[in-house]
């Protein structure tokens, strides 16, 4: 059966609705704690929609090395990605498909209210408040260009309901030694905490290098305004030859692909096992 063509939809005057995630105490040690566990071949992944996003595009390339450029991989990935998960029952939503940075998707004075909407939300959350959210809220800063296309990414996935968000990207350094993968996660989300702990327990077998445990906490605009459970996954360094390699391979695709599926997969069963209790 063929598999359903990708959505990239209109986001223009989409307003979110902003709700918060509220679990009880034994679900949360649980998320804390527990380990990925490999999951059996036949598992599905029926009824979610998982937004992903290949990181970049258009007029933002991203890092470069060696004549390839990030916002080149990273479509590539996520177009693998994005196959992956169609072919186990889920329905994955690409935030771009072409090499665009969808700028034009959001105007600076929808991005202002955006802001100052969160800005409010934050106040009454007692969350630690971003410097830069702060002046866009407050009329003391503008909003930088590239950040309505983060923004637009975003909607996309709040659009179509996604229960997650992936954003994919590549890593880059000066030194050509630096390799392996690295997930990143909302500061503020139990439930991304674990989602990256999953993918990069099945991504650090293909691309190994980071220190353990290869996870880390960060404040990407994507990972902090997202208001579902996201995550940002590094693949691996284009700077780095054997990464570089691996991932523009159609076999390193593929496993990758899988990979990120897997940890998906194994995230959701988590969830749907102690939804019972």
């Amino acid at each position: 059966m063929p598999t359903p063509p990708f959505a990239v939809i209109s986001i223009r005057a989409f307003k979110p609705a902003w709700a918060g995630t509220v679990g009880i105490l034994a679900i949360v040690i649980f998320l804390l704690i527990a380990q990925p566990t490999l999951i059996p071949a036949d598992a599905q992944l029926d009824g979610y929609v998982i937004a992903i996003d290949p990181g970049h595009g258009g007029r933002d390339s991203g890092s470069s090395h060696a004549g390839f450029s990030e916002k080149e991989i990273t479509l590539l990935l996520s177009q693998a990605i994005a196959e992956e998960i169609q072919s186990r029952g889920g329905i994955a939503i690409l935030t771009r498909t072409t090499d665009t940075d969808l700028w034009d998707q959001v105007t600076y004075q929808e991005e202002i209210e955006y802001t100052k909407q969160e800005y409010e939300l934050d106040q009454q959350l007692g969350r630690k408040i971003d410097p830069r959210d702060r002046g866009i809220a407050l009329g003391t800063r503008f909003p930088p260009t590239y950040r309505l296309g983060l923004r637009a990414r975003i909607l996309t996935a709040q659009k179509h309901n996604a229960h997650v968000l992936i954003s994919i990207h590549t890593n880059h350094y000066r030194a050509e030694s630096a390799k392996g993968a690295v997930t990143l996660y909302q500061t503020h989300s139990l439930e991304s905490r674990q989602l990256a702990a999953a993918i990069q327990h099945y991504l650090k077998e293909l691309l190994p290098g980071r220190a353990e445990p290869g996870i880390s906490p960060d404040n990407f605009f994507i990972l902090r305004r997202s208001p579902v459970p996201t995550v940002l996954v590094e693949i691996g360094f284009v700077s780095n030859k054997h990464d570089r390699k691996f991932m523009l391979s159609e076999a390193g695709r593929q496993a990758i692909a899988k990979a990120v599926a897997d940890g998906i997969q194994d995230y959701f069963r988590h969830l749907a096992a102690w939804a019972r209790y």
